[in-house]
């Protein structure tokens, strides 16, 4: 019986020394296996050679290898937002794929929600949702109704032409009148008085000569481009567009890529514009 139990002893000695080693090796094989996990989170995705990469080739206008360099970054890390952030830029500003820029930016958003570039990247991915459907094919309904408004709008340009002719051949006639009663005028008044008939035509070439100076003057002063101040910033309204906006403050529309530039960091898209908006206007 002793030597049974003393048996049965040393077997859960044996027991207890193979579980102690059995744990030493799986710690070890883990600890070993820790720290190269912890080597590798240290260096944040911007440090990243192939990130950093990607932004020199985006400055130098090489899309193609700035895009490559970004993937490998997604590739290699499961955190990679601003690299999902700018491949969804060129999807969209470049690439005119829609569907792969939505991905791309709906991956920033579970990886950064909160982030302060985060309401510009819902703007990107509204602003791509409208262009997936603008390049659906219209559906026949709705190709009728704008054929009714297109016919609307011609029917009532053209009776605003009418009524704009019928005024002008109206005013004509009222000249003509006017002029026939002050060349009576003027022939009885020279029949009665040369010498006033004289005084009153130099009198009418005098006031010709002038009205010709004040006319060449105005025309001039037409020509005269307007300068305007340029504000240091516009608020969006209703129904604007970059061309709209940099008319309004500069005076023409082509200086709208400078305000885009000026604001690339608040619009997704040149035509991400919405009303309350308050975009910096450089000078």
């Amino acid at each position: 019986m002793k030597n049974y139990a003393g048996g049965l002893i040393s077997e859960q000695k044996k027991l207890l020394i193979t579980l102690f080693l059995a744990c030493a090796c799986v710690f070890y094989i883990f600890s070993a296996g820790g720290c190269d996990s912890g080597n590798s989170q240290v260096i944040k995705e911007t440090a990243e050679p192939n990130y950093a990469r990607g932004i020199e080739e985006l400055k130098r206008g090489n899309d193609a290898e700035a895009m490559s360099a970004f993937l490998k970054v997604i590739d290699k890390r499961n955190d990679a937002p601003e690299s999902h952030l700018e491949v969804g830029r060129l999807y969209l500003n470049k690439l005119n794929d829609p569907i792969q820029a939505i991905y791309h930016f709906k991956k920033y958003l579970e990886l950064k929600p909160n982030s302060q570039a985060s309401d510009m990247v819902r703007q990107m991915i509204d602003t791509a949702q409208k262009k997936f459907a603008a390049s659906l094919p219209e559906s026949p309904f709705e190709n009728n109704i704008k054929r009714m408004e297109l016919e609307e709008l011609v029917a009532k340009l053209q009776k605003e032409n009418l009524e704009l002719k019928q005024k002008l051949a109206s005013s004509a006639e009222t000249v003509d009148r006017l002029s026939a009663l002050q060349s009576a005028g003027s022939s009885s008044s020279r029949a009665s008085n040369p010498s006033a008939s004289a005084a009153s035509s130099k009198s009418a070439q005098a006031s010709a000569s002038r009205q010709q100076q004040s006319s060449s003057a105005s025309n001039q002063a037409a020509r005269v481009e307007v300068k305007k101040d340029v504000p240091a910033s516009y608020t969006v309204q209703p129904g604007d567009t970059l061309s709209s906006i940099s008319r309004k403050v500069y005076g023409n529309s082509g200086r709208w890529k400078e305000i885009y530039m000026a604001n690339r960091d608040r619009m997704a898209s040149p035509e991400a514009l919405k009303p309350g908006q308050v975009l910096r206007v450089p000078k």
